[in-house]
């Protein structure tokens, strides 16, 4: 069911600061700089290998990302694996008793698909399911 890493996303306070740590210490150049005022956050995403690496800066107080910074500080918020047929893969696990978000996956800003276990039911750890590339 799992067959890659599809992208790890993590919590900074700054993606302008990340980049360029990105750049100055591993040689990685962002891929695209995105604002998404609409969901309150920045991101500028990486390419490594065939994962991508996000990094979302929140530009609201009010959203998961930004409680997150203020009770944990920067940091992983979640890691995506890959799957094939995500639709199949999310009536399977709802079928064998998974909690997730809504009633099927969803579209990312990014144009991939993807579906998010409820981190009650999955030992408080936020599972998320990815399909297809970025756009």
């Amino acid at each position: 069911m799992l067959n890659k890493v599809h992208h790890v996303t993590y919590a900074v306070n700054s993606i302008a600061e990340i980049a360029d740590y990105m750049e100055s210490k591993f040689d990685l150049k962002p891929i695209r700089t995105d604002e998404f005022t609409e969901r309150g956050f920045k991101a500028v995403l990486f390419q490594v290998g065939e994962t991508l690496v996000d990094f979302f800066e929140p530009t609201r107080d009010d959203t998961a990302l930004a409680r997150q910074l203020r009770e944990t500080g920067p940091g992983v918020m979640h890691v995506a694996w890959g799957v094939d047929d995500i639709d199949g893969v999310f009536g399977d696990l709802v079928s064998r008793g998974a909690e997730l978000r809504g009633d099927g996956p969803a579209v990312s800003p990014y144009g991939y698909k993807t579906a998010n276990i409820v981190p009650g039911s999955s030992h408080n750890i936020h599972f998320q399911l990815a399909e297809g590339e970025h756009s």
